[in-house]
């Protein structure tokens, strides 16, 4: 259960009046409150099974909010005293979360959908209460906000809906859903122009960066928490194999994709086979961003001299280096498919601790 900022201003408060260290955990055993805390505790299956009976674990004192769905309250100590109390919030936690769930507003009710915490007849019940059509071609966007509060964004981005359709939701902290028609044939296309012109005004504006991961277009609304999963997927991979990009497209990323599930153990051997000690001086930050240019431009000489403002002739001997090194002729496909695979498998193991 994703718990937005304003119920969690108002569960702050009982947690702060207990002095106890109190914690809120989700399902995972991740903590909720107090924000910024990244530790993440393991939720015993004798508490699973029974939440909202107090458990005592390890000199601390955990129950859950209700039978469906639950976060855990976790305080320290084991005393009656402090069972009493952890019942007490914990009832308290879960008379607000019902307060909320029952005034359900459209951005709660797109949340949940999103996410699938809804799923048959309650899904279809929400759509229809909130007026979001079943049926219509959509993609949905993730935008991670990495230095600015959700509610600053929001406030940023209601100017940015093209669509009366198009709606967005809060769905972390810093990161906020939009759900944006993508019908036609150039349906997708205009989705990628739209976030690539989004992107570069709020940089302009804020001088703040924002990530934009954009999933398949889906014609059922019930397949969108796939389509969302794909627009998170495609943030969390894309930061690891392009350093220099802010808007990510999933289905552009197969490669990467592929790659992102092999082990950066076996990467990192693979990598090592063309970067490593002999090559190093080869492959300085001017020779990388070169090659990486010439991808970038479909191996074509002379445009990729263009952008790098260099000789044509310049460009030839840099990969004829390459070449007599290495054994590779990157100006040919195969070769230049093997480098960029072995290059991106180096990446592979540099970023993969930040998850969204």
């Amino acid at each position: 259960m994703y718990l937005d900022h304003r119920i969690t201003v108002k569960i702050a408060r009982i947690l702060d009046m207990v002095d106890m260290s109190a914690l809120l955990l989700d399902a995972a055993g991740n903590v909720i409150l107090p924000e910024g805390d990244q530790r993440a505790f393991t939720i015993p299956e004798e508490l699973r099974q029974n939440p909202t009976v107090p458990f005592v674990y390890g000199a601390m004192t955990l129950i859950g909010t209700g039978e469906e769905q639950p976060v855990y309250v976790c305080l320290h100590g084991d005393s009656e005293e402090i069972k009493k109390c952890a019942v007490l919030c914990a009832e308290l936690i879960n008379l607000l979360l019902r307060e909320d769930m029952s005034q359900t507003s459209r951005e709660q009710a797109l949340r949940m959908m999103l996410r699938g915490e809804v799923e048959g007849s309650e899904f279809e019940s929400l759509a229809a209460e909130h007026e979001i059509p079943m049926q219509k071609s959509r993609c949905v966007l993730y935008f991670y906000f990495q230095d600015m509060e959700v509610e600053t964004a929001i406030g940023l981005m209601t100017n940015t809906l093209e669509d009366e359709e198009d709606l967005i939701t809060e769905v972390g902290h810093h990161s906020v859903a939009m759900l944006k028609v993508a019908e036609g044939e150039d349906g997708l296309s205009e989705v990628e122009e739209f976030a690539k012109a989004f992107e570069s005004s709020f940089l302009t504006e804020t001088g703040s960066t924002v990530f934009i991961g954009i999933s398949d277009a889906r014609e059922d609304l019930v397949s969108i928490p796939d389509a969302y999963e794909e627009a998170r997927n495609a943030i969390n991979v894309g930061r690891i194999y392009h350093a220099n990009k802010h808007v990510f497209i999933y289905r552009n990323l197969l490669l990467e994709r592929f790659l992102s599930d092999v082990s950066p153990e076996m990467g990192a051997i693979y990598n090592s086979c063309i970067f490593n000690r002999t090559t190093a001086r080869l492959f300085n930050d001017e020779m990388v961003h070169t090659i990486e240019t010439f991808f970038d431009n479909s191996l074509n000489l002379s445009e990729t001299a263009r952008k790098l403002y260099i000789h044509r002739n310049t460009l030839v001997y840099r990969l004829e280096k390459v070449q007599h090194a290495i054994g590779l002729d990157l100006r040919n496909f195969d070769d230049a498919v093997t480098f960029k695979m072995m290059m991106l498998l180096g990446k592979g193991g540099g970023n993969r601790r930040f998850r969204l």
